[in-house]
Protein backbone atom coordinates (compact mmCIF):
# COMPACT_ATOMS: atom_id res chain seq x y z
CA UNK A 1 0.00 0.00 0.00
CA UNK A 2 0.92 3.94 -1.07
CA UNK A 3 1.81 5.85 1.72
CA UNK A 4 -0.43 9.09 1.42
CA UNK A 5 2.28 12.32 3.12
CA UNK A 6 0.93 13.66 6.34
CA UNK A 7 0.09 16.46 4.87
CA UNK A 8 -2.66 14.94 2.62
CA UNK A 9 -4.35 12.85 5.49
CA UNK A 10 -7.55 14.78 6.59
CA UNK A 11 -7.81 13.92 10.54
CA UNK A 12 -11.06 16.39 10.57
CA UNK A 13 -12.94 13.64 8.39
CA UNK A 14 -11.53 10.83 10.32
CA UNK A 15 -12.27 12.83 13.54
CA UNK A 16 -16.29 13.04 12.38
CA UNK A 17 -16.48 9.73 10.99
CA UNK A 18 -15.61 8.55 14.41
CA UNK A 19 -17.94 10.87 16.16
CA UNK A 20 -20.66 9.93 14.08
CA UNK A 21 -20.18 6.19 14.38
CA UNK A 22 -19.79 6.84 18.32
CA UNK A 23 -23.28 8.71 18.25
CA UNK A 24 -25.01 6.12 16.22
CA UNK A 25 -23.93 3.90 19.11
CA UNK A 26 -24.93 6.05 21.98
CA UNK A 27 -28.58 7.43 20.35
CA UNK A 28 -30.24 4.61 21.12
CA UNK A 29 -29.30 4.68 24.93
CA UNK A 30 -30.45 8.14 24.64
CA UNK A 31 -33.41 7.55 23.89
CA UNK A 32 -34.67 5.02 25.74
CA UNK A 33 -33.55 6.75 28.85
CA UNK A 34 -34.81 10.43 27.91
CA UNK A 35 -31.10 11.42 27.83
CA UNK A 36 -29.72 14.25 26.02
CA UNK A 37 -25.93 13.30 24.27
CA UNK A 38 -24.27 15.64 26.87
CA UNK A 39 -26.35 14.46 29.68
CA UNK A 40 -24.96 10.87 28.86
CA UNK A 41 -21.55 12.06 28.28
CA UNK A 42 -21.44 13.83 31.20
CA UNK A 43 -22.81 10.09 33.49
CA UNK A 44 -20.44 8.14 31.32
CA UNK A 45 -17.38 10.43 32.38
CA UNK A 46 -18.33 10.54 35.56
CA UNK A 47 -18.47 6.58 35.84
CA UNK A 48 -15.21 6.37 34.18
CA UNK A 49 -12.94 8.61 35.87
CA UNK A 50 -13.95 8.74 39.41
CA UNK A 51 -11.35 10.83 39.81
CA UNK A 52 -12.49 14.03 38.21
CA UNK A 53 -15.91 14.59 39.89
CA UNK A 54 -16.17 18.21 39.63
CA UNK A 55 -18.12 20.64 36.32
CA UNK A 56 -14.65 22.02 35.43
CA UNK A 57 -12.70 18.44 35.22
CA UNK A 58 -15.72 17.58 32.79
CA UNK A 59 -14.91 21.07 30.79
CA UNK A 60 -11.80 20.39 30.38
CA UNK A 61 -11.01 16.61 29.89
CA UNK A 62 -14.34 16.26 28.09
CA UNK A 63 -13.97 19.20 25.89
CA UNK A 64 -17.95 20.30 26.70
CA UNK A 65 -18.87 23.64 27.37
CA UNK A 66 -19.73 25.18 30.81
CA UNK A 67 -23.20 26.14 29.50
CA UNK A 68 -24.07 22.14 27.94
CA UNK A 69 -22.41 20.49 31.87
CA UNK A 70 -23.92 22.93 33.98
CA UNK A 71 -27.56 22.52 32.05
CA UNK A 72 -26.59 18.68 32.13
CA UNK A 73 -25.32 18.52 36.01
CA UNK A 74 -29.04 20.46 36.39
CA UNK A 75 -31.44 18.27 34.59
CA UNK A 76 -29.44 14.94 35.83
CA UNK A 77 -30.28 16.06 39.74
CA UNK A 78 -33.61 17.06 38.87
CA UNK A 79 -33.71 13.43 37.67
CA UNK A 80 -31.96 12.41 40.91
CA UNK A 81 -29.79 10.57 38.94
CA UNK A 82 -26.35 13.21 39.87
CA UNK A 83 -26.08 14.93 43.58
CA UNK A 84 -23.96 17.92 44.16
CA UNK A 85 -21.98 17.77 47.79
CA UNK A 86 -20.09 20.77 48.73
CA UNK A 87 -16.83 20.29 49.85
CA UNK A 88 -16.06 20.63 53.71
CA UNK A 89 -12.48 22.57 52.74
CA UNK A 90 -13.96 25.00 50.08
CA UNK A 91 -17.21 25.60 49.73
CA UNK A 92 -16.70 26.85 46.49
CA UNK A 93 -15.97 23.38 45.28
CA UNK A 94 -18.71 21.43 44.40
CA UNK A 95 -18.13 17.38 44.30
CA UNK A 96 -20.74 15.51 41.96
CA UNK A 97 -21.93 11.56 42.16
CA UNK A 98 -23.95 9.77 39.97
CA UNK A 99 -27.17 7.78 42.15
CA UNK A 100 -27.99 4.20 41.74
CA UNK A 101 -30.80 5.87 39.45
CA UNK A 102 -28.56 6.67 37.00
CA UNK A 103 -26.80 2.79 36.95
CA UNK A 104 -28.44 1.11 34.44
CA UNK A 105 -28.07 3.84 32.00
CA UNK A 106 -24.59 4.62 32.99
CA UNK A 107 -24.06 0.64 32.28
CA UNK A 108 -25.73 0.88 28.73
CA UNK A 109 -24.00 3.30 28.01
CA UNK A 110 -19.80 1.83 28.87
CA UNK A 111 -21.26 -1.62 27.20
CA UNK A 112 -21.99 0.98 24.19
CA UNK A 113 -18.53 2.51 24.78
CA UNK A 114 -16.77 -0.87 24.93
CA UNK A 115 -18.67 -1.95 21.69
CA UNK A 116 -17.62 0.85 19.58
CA UNK A 117 -13.83 0.67 21.00
CA UNK A 118 -13.88 -3.07 19.79
CA UNK A 119 -15.09 -1.84 16.10
CA UNK A 120 -12.73 1.08 16.55
CA UNK A 121 -9.66 -1.53 17.15
CA UNK A 122 -10.38 -4.45 14.55
CA UNK A 123 -7.59 -5.76 13.24
CA UNK A 124 -4.96 -3.30 15.06
CA UNK A 125 -2.37 -4.67 16.75
CA UNK A 126 -1.49 -3.45 20.14
CA UNK A 127 1.83 -2.16 18.82
CA UNK A 128 -0.23 0.12 16.48
CA UNK A 129 -2.40 1.02 19.49
CA UNK A 130 0.40 2.19 21.25
CA UNK A 131 1.93 4.10 18.65
CA UNK A 132 -1.30 5.90 17.95
CA UNK A 133 -1.63 6.72 21.76
CA UNK A 134 1.62 8.31 21.73
CA UNK A 135 0.68 10.23 18.62
CA UNK A 136 -2.44 11.14 19.68
CA UNK A 137 -0.75 12.77 23.08
CA UNK A 138 1.95 14.56 21.14
CA UNK A 139 -0.58 15.62 18.71
CA UNK A 140 -2.98 16.90 21.30
CA UNK A 141 -0.24 19.01 23.44
CA UNK A 142 0.59 20.71 20.03
CA UNK A 143 -3.61 22.00 20.11
CA UNK A 144 -2.82 22.87 23.07
CA UNK A 145 0.57 24.83 22.17
CA UNK A 146 -1.95 26.28 19.47
CA UNK A 147 -4.44 27.33 21.78
CA UNK A 148 -1.85 29.40 23.53
CA UNK A 149 -0.69 30.82 20.93
CA UNK A 150 -3.82 32.13 19.32
CA UNK A 151 -5.36 33.40 22.75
Amino acid sequence: MKKMPIQDYNYFDTMAKAQKGYARLMDPICRKWNLTRNELDVMLFLANNPEYDRAVDIVQNRGLSKSHVSLSITNLESRGMLTRTEDTADRRTVHLKLTAKANEAVRQGQLAQKRFFTYLHQGVTQEQIDLMMDFARKVGENIKNIEEVIE
